[in-house]
């Protein structure tokens, strides 16, 4: 570990990979926030809403995933030395998961919901579909399991079991 006060490579990309991890997954746990509110005060913002989400997706979650992913593998081969930890393996493959998660369910179903939106909000004056209420639940679904995923990846991070 770093001293306190001293800056070296190692420190830089810590803070690089702490940086990253926040800004891929931290919009993870406002989403459900987001959602309500947009819900609850202008169901005809729900397609910009969720295109938004595509694009933060695939310009914000999916480059700061990759660097947590390269800074994590820097940070195990310079000062842990041994790949097979279990706190490391499992924070990987947390990554990995939830960028699996990302593109296969998530934007798809961004995608899906700001389609059904348009049409719900354009044909019934702001009503929402049956349709459009099972995509919303099956995201929330989704999404409280990617948080879930991060809390244990932070928590890998930090106690590091088996070190």
């Amino acid at each position: 570990m770093t001293a306190p006060g001293h800056v070296d490579f190692y420190a830089i990309v810590l803070f690089l990979h702490i940086l990253a991890a926040i800004v891929a997954f931290g919009v993870t746990f406002a989403y459900p926030v987001i959602d309500r509110v947009v819900r609850t005060r202008d169901t005809r913002s729900l397609p910009t809403y969720h295109e938004a989400q595509i694009q933060v997706s695939r310009m914000v979650v999916t480059p700061a995933a990759i660097v947590v992913i390269i800074a994590g593998f820097y940070m195990a081969s310079d000062r842990w030395g041994d790949f097979s930890g279990g706190w490391w393996g499992g924070a990987f493959a947390i990554v990995i998961v939830l960028l699996g998660i990302e593109h296969a369910v998530l934007i798809p179903n961004a995608r899906r919901l700001r389609d059904r939106a348009a049409l719900d909000v354009q044909g019934s004056g702001g009503a929402l579909s049956a349709e459009y209420d099972a995509l919303a639940r099956q995201r929330s679904i989704f999404v409280g399991a990617a948080s879930l995923l991060v809390v244990i990846a932070v928590f890998l991070m930090v106690v590091k079991p088996g070190a």
